[in-house]
Protein backbone atom coordinates (compact mmCIF):
# COMPACT_ATOMS: atom_id res chain seq x y z
CA UNK A 1 0.00 0.00 0.00
CA UNK A 2 2.78 2.13 1.20
CA UNK A 3 4.36 1.79 -2.12
CA UNK A 4 1.30 2.72 -4.45
CA UNK A 5 0.74 6.00 -2.50
CA UNK A 6 3.95 6.54 -3.57
CA UNK A 7 3.58 6.20 -6.63
CA UNK A 8 0.49 7.83 -6.84
CA UNK A 9 2.09 10.97 -5.30
CA UNK A 10 4.76 10.94 -7.76
CA UNK A 11 2.08 11.13 -10.85
CA UNK A 12 -0.32 13.91 -9.76
CA UNK A 13 0.57 16.57 -11.72
CA UNK A 14 1.41 20.55 -11.38
CA UNK A 15 2.93 19.63 -7.44
CA UNK A 16 5.58 22.40 -8.12
CA UNK A 17 2.89 25.35 -8.51
CA UNK A 18 0.95 24.51 -6.33
CA UNK A 19 3.71 23.95 -3.29
CA UNK A 20 4.73 27.56 -4.42
CA UNK A 21 1.42 28.43 -2.98
CA UNK A 22 1.41 26.95 -0.20
CA UNK A 23 4.81 28.03 1.09
CA UNK A 24 3.05 31.40 1.32
CA UNK A 25 1.47 29.77 4.20
CA UNK A 26 3.34 28.58 7.57
CA UNK A 27 3.58 24.79 6.20
CA UNK A 28 5.63 22.83 8.96
CA UNK A 29 8.55 21.51 8.73
CA UNK A 30 6.77 17.78 9.88
CA UNK A 31 4.54 18.16 6.71
CA UNK A 32 7.11 20.06 3.69
CA UNK A 33 9.58 17.09 4.69
CA UNK A 34 7.05 14.86 2.82
CA UNK A 35 6.13 17.01 -0.18
CA UNK A 36 8.52 16.83 -2.34
CA UNK A 37 8.66 17.04 -5.82
CA UNK A 38 10.90 17.56 -9.61
CA UNK A 39 11.91 20.19 -11.40
CA UNK A 40 13.95 23.51 -11.58
CA UNK A 41 13.82 25.72 -7.76
CA UNK A 42 14.89 29.28 -7.52
CA UNK A 43 16.12 30.03 -4.27
CA UNK A 44 15.79 33.42 -3.03
CA UNK A 45 19.14 35.24 -1.36
CA UNK A 46 18.63 37.84 0.68
CA UNK A 47 20.32 40.92 -0.96
CA UNK A 48 21.95 38.79 -2.97
CA UNK A 49 19.33 37.97 -6.01
CA UNK A 50 18.65 34.03 -6.24
CA UNK A 51 20.41 30.75 -7.19
CA UNK A 52 18.78 27.82 -9.42
CA UNK A 53 19.12 24.12 -8.71
CA UNK A 54 17.09 21.12 -10.25
CA UNK A 55 15.31 19.32 -7.33
CA UNK A 56 15.45 15.74 -7.82
CA UNK A 57 12.72 14.98 -5.08
CA UNK A 58 15.57 14.69 -1.99
CA UNK A 59 16.14 17.15 1.19
CA UNK A 60 18.57 19.68 0.36
CA UNK A 61 16.43 20.84 -2.11
CA UNK A 62 13.64 20.28 -0.61
CA UNK A 63 14.30 22.29 2.63
CA UNK A 64 15.77 25.23 0.26
CA UNK A 65 12.45 25.27 -1.96
CA UNK A 66 10.42 25.54 1.55
CA UNK A 67 12.15 27.67 3.46
CA UNK A 68 15.23 29.05 1.22
CA UNK A 69 18.34 29.70 3.19
CA UNK A 70 16.65 30.06 6.59
CA UNK A 71 15.55 26.20 6.81
CA UNK A 72 18.55 23.54 5.99
CA UNK A 73 21.51 24.46 8.00
CA UNK A 74 20.47 28.10 8.42
CA UNK A 75 23.15 28.93 10.91
CA UNK A 76 25.67 27.75 8.80
CA UNK A 77 24.86 29.25 5.42
CA UNK A 78 24.21 32.53 7.18
CA UNK A 79 27.99 32.14 8.54
CA UNK A 80 28.73 30.98 4.96
CA UNK A 81 26.97 34.31 3.29
CA UNK A 82 28.97 36.84 5.61
CA UNK A 83 32.43 34.79 4.97
CA UNK A 84 31.79 34.81 1.17
CA UNK A 85 31.29 38.31 1.05
CA UNK A 86 34.87 38.96 2.50
CA UNK A 87 36.59 36.43 0.21
CA UNK A 88 37.88 36.14 -3.18
CA UNK A 89 38.93 32.51 -3.38
CA UNK A 90 36.17 29.95 -2.26
CA UNK A 91 36.19 26.53 -2.28
CA UNK A 92 33.14 23.79 -1.17
CA UNK A 93 35.02 20.63 -0.91
CA UNK A 94 32.55 17.52 -0.69
CA UNK A 95 29.94 20.36 -2.92
CA UNK A 96 27.14 17.36 -3.60
CA UNK A 97 24.75 19.10 -5.82
CA UNK A 98 26.35 22.59 -5.43
CA UNK A 99 24.07 24.45 -2.46
CA UNK A 100 27.13 26.18 -1.03
CA UNK A 101 29.17 27.23 -3.89
CA UNK A 102 26.49 28.26 -5.63
CA UNK A 103 25.66 30.44 -3.15
CA UNK A 104 28.75 31.51 -2.91
CA UNK A 105 28.70 32.76 -6.19
CA UNK A 106 24.95 34.66 -5.94
CA UNK A 107 26.62 36.99 -3.36
CA UNK A 108 30.48 37.09 -4.56
CA UNK A 109 30.02 37.11 -7.95
CA UNK A 110 33.62 37.90 -8.89
CA UNK A 111 35.17 35.77 -6.60
CA UNK A 112 36.79 32.61 -7.22
CA UNK A 113 34.20 29.90 -6.89
CA UNK A 114 35.79 26.12 -6.84
CA UNK A 115 33.46 23.02 -6.33
CA UNK A 116 34.66 19.34 -5.46
CA UNK A 117 32.86 16.39 -5.60
CA UNK A 118 33.97 12.68 -6.11
CA UNK A 119 30.57 10.82 -6.78
CA UNK A 120 30.47 11.17 -10.27
CA UNK A 121 26.55 10.63 -10.48
CA UNK A 122 26.46 13.46 -7.94
CA UNK A 123 28.88 15.63 -10.17
CA UNK A 124 26.70 15.49 -12.77
CA UNK A 125 23.62 17.20 -11.10
CA UNK A 126 26.38 19.60 -9.19
CA UNK A 127 27.27 20.65 -13.02
CA UNK A 128 24.01 20.80 -14.32
CA UNK A 129 22.95 23.50 -11.45
CA UNK A 130 26.16 25.60 -11.91
CA UNK A 131 25.09 25.81 -15.81
CA UNK A 132 22.03 26.79 -15.01
CA UNK A 133 23.33 29.37 -12.95
CA UNK A 134 25.66 30.27 -16.31
CA UNK A 135 28.81 28.88 -15.32
CA UNK A 136 31.16 30.84 -12.97
CA UNK A 137 31.62 28.21 -10.68
CA UNK A 138 34.47 25.97 -11.35
CA UNK A 139 33.66 22.45 -10.91
CA UNK A 140 36.17 19.63 -10.29
CA UNK A 141 35.99 15.83 -10.26
CA UNK A 142 37.53 13.72 -7.70
CA UNK A 143 38.01 13.42 -3.69
CA UNK A 144 40.14 15.96 -1.59
CA UNK A 145 42.63 14.12 0.66
CA UNK A 146 46.66 14.29 1.50
CA UNK A 147 47.94 12.98 -1.54
CA UNK A 148 47.45 13.40 -5.21
CA UNK A 149 47.04 10.28 -7.93
CA UNK A 150 44.33 7.42 -8.01
CA UNK A 151 42.43 6.35 -4.52
CA UNK A 152 39.25 4.62 -3.45
CA UNK A 153 35.87 5.96 -2.12
CA UNK A 154 33.35 3.47 -0.68
CA UNK A 155 30.19 4.28 -2.45
CA UNK A 156 26.62 2.88 -1.52
CA UNK A 157 25.13 0.91 -4.37
CA UNK A 158 22.37 0.85 -6.10
CA UNK A 159 21.83 4.02 -4.27
CA UNK A 160 20.79 7.30 -6.52
CA UNK A 161 21.76 10.38 -4.33
CA UNK A 162 24.10 9.78 -1.76
CA UNK A 163 24.76 11.94 1.25
CA UNK A 164 27.40 10.19 3.43
CA UNK A 165 30.57 8.23 1.12
CA UNK A 166 33.46 8.34 2.15
CA UNK A 167 37.49 7.68 1.21
CA UNK A 168 37.42 6.23 4.49
CA UNK A 169 36.54 2.35 4.50
CA UNK A 170 35.33 2.02 7.81
CA UNK A 171 32.96 4.95 7.64
CA UNK A 172 30.01 3.81 6.58
CA UNK A 173 28.80 0.06 7.84
CA UNK A 174 26.25 -0.38 5.01
CA UNK A 175 26.12 -3.29 3.51
CA UNK A 176 26.17 -2.24 0.25
CA UNK A 177 29.21 -0.42 0.36
CA UNK A 178 31.32 -0.80 -2.71
CA UNK A 179 34.87 0.42 -3.71
CA UNK A 180 35.04 3.01 -6.44
CA UNK A 181 38.40 4.13 -8.09
CA UNK A 182 38.01 7.67 -7.66
CA UNK A 183 41.16 10.21 -8.81
CA UNK A 184 42.68 12.06 -5.49
CA UNK A 185 43.72 15.86 -5.50
CA UNK A 186 44.97 18.14 -2.39
CA UNK A 187 43.39 21.07 -1.85
CA UNK A 188 47.57 23.04 -2.44
CA UNK A 189 47.70 21.00 -5.66
CA UNK A 190 44.30 22.61 -7.10
CA UNK A 191 45.28 25.70 -5.39
CA UNK A 192 48.36 25.83 -7.20
CA UNK A 193 46.74 24.60 -10.88
CA UNK A 194 44.18 27.25 -10.38
CA UNK A 195 47.13 30.00 -10.01
CA UNK A 196 45.42 30.95 -6.63
CA UNK A 197 47.14 33.49 -4.51
CA UNK A 198 45.65 32.58 -1.38
CA UNK A 199 43.25 30.61 0.19
CA UNK A 200 40.28 33.29 1.99
CA UNK A 201 37.37 30.50 2.46
CA UNK A 202 36.59 26.36 2.58
CA UNK A 203 33.45 24.45 3.51
CA UNK A 204 35.17 21.20 3.95
CA UNK A 205 32.06 18.29 4.25
CA UNK A 206 33.98 14.52 3.30
CA UNK A 207 32.44 12.07 6.08
CA UNK A 208 35.05 11.42 8.21
CA UNK A 209 38.47 12.76 5.94
CA UNK A 210 38.49 16.23 7.32
CA UNK A 211 41.85 15.71 8.60
CA UNK A 212 43.41 14.04 5.98
CA UNK A 213 41.68 16.82 3.77
CA UNK A 214 43.44 19.38 6.27
CA UNK A 215 46.97 17.76 6.17
CA UNK A 216 46.83 18.13 2.30
CA UNK A 217 47.13 21.43 2.04
CA UNK A 218 48.87 22.28 5.96
CA UNK A 219 51.59 24.65 4.57
CA UNK A 220 48.82 26.78 3.17
CA UNK A 221 46.59 26.71 6.39
CA UNK A 222 49.71 28.35 8.15
CA UNK A 223 50.28 31.13 5.77
CA UNK A 224 47.14 32.06 4.74
CA UNK A 225 45.02 30.80 7.88
CA UNK A 226 41.38 30.83 5.66
CA UNK A 227 37.62 30.89 7.58
CA UNK A 228 37.08 27.39 7.51
CA UNK A 229 33.26 25.81 7.40
CA UNK A 230 34.26 22.17 8.66
CA UNK A 231 32.23 18.77 9.56
CA UNK A 232 33.03 17.15 12.89
CA UNK A 233 31.39 14.15 12.71
CA UNK A 234 33.16 12.63 15.67
CA UNK A 235 35.82 12.36 18.39
CA UNK A 236 38.48 10.75 16.04
CA UNK A 237 37.84 13.60 13.18
CA UNK A 238 38.82 16.06 16.32
CA UNK A 239 41.62 14.32 17.42
CA UNK A 240 42.75 14.56 13.81
CA UNK A 241 42.00 17.89 12.88
CA UNK A 242 43.38 19.58 16.88
CA UNK A 243 47.13 19.27 15.53
CA UNK A 244 46.51 20.90 12.65
CA UNK A 245 44.96 23.80 13.58
CA UNK A 246 46.45 24.55 16.98
CA UNK A 247 48.55 27.27 17.24
CA UNK A 248 47.18 29.30 14.53
CA UNK A 249 45.10 31.84 16.47
CA UNK A 250 41.86 30.08 15.23
CA UNK A 251 38.61 30.56 17.19
CA UNK A 252 36.45 27.60 17.31
CA UNK A 253 32.93 28.13 16.74
CA UNK A 254 30.22 24.74 17.24
CA UNK A 255 27.33 25.30 15.28
CA UNK A 256 23.91 23.64 16.38
CA UNK A 257 22.28 25.26 13.74
CA UNK A 258 19.57 26.70 16.22
CA UNK A 259 21.38 29.27 17.78
CA UNK A 260 22.95 32.55 17.07
CA UNK A 261 25.40 33.50 17.21
CA UNK A 262 26.89 29.80 17.66
CA UNK A 263 29.02 29.47 20.68
CA UNK A 264 32.64 29.57 20.76
CA UNK A 265 34.60 27.07 22.49
CA UNK A 266 38.12 26.40 23.55
CA UNK A 267 38.48 23.05 21.95
CA UNK A 268 37.57 21.14 19.06
CA UNK A 269 35.40 18.30 19.84
CA UNK A 270 32.41 16.05 18.11
CA UNK A 271 30.14 19.14 17.35
CA UNK A 272 26.93 19.41 18.60
CA UNK A 273 25.33 19.70 15.32
CA UNK A 274 27.72 18.77 12.90
CA UNK A 275 29.86 21.75 11.56
CA UNK A 276 32.68 24.05 13.52
CA UNK A 277 33.46 27.51 11.94
CA UNK A 278 37.50 28.15 11.93
CA UNK A 279 38.01 31.89 11.69
CA UNK A 280 40.93 34.59 12.72
CA UNK A 281 39.27 37.35 15.45
CA UNK A 282 39.26 39.73 13.08
CA UNK A 283 36.90 37.61 10.85
CA UNK A 284 34.85 36.59 13.92
CA UNK A 285 34.47 40.56 14.63
CA UNK A 286 33.68 41.22 11.32
CA UNK A 287 30.98 39.17 10.36
CA UNK A 288 29.37 39.81 13.77
CA UNK A 289 30.51 36.77 16.45
CA UNK A 290 32.41 38.73 18.53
Amino acid sequence: MKSLLKRLYAALPFKQPAFKVLRLLPVPRGVFQHLHFKGIIEVPVPGSGSFRMRHHGYTIENELFWRGVKGWERISLELWMRLCRRSDTIMDVGANTGAFALLAQAVRPGAVIIAVEPVERIFRKLEENIALNGGGVHALHGAATDHEGPTTLYDLAGTDHVLSVSLNADFNPAGNKVAVPVMGFTIAGIAERRGLRRLDLLKIDVEGHEPEVLRGFADLLRRDRPSILLEVFNETVAAGVRPLVEGLGYLYFNIDEKTWPPVRTERIGRSGHLNYLLCQPEIARAIGLL
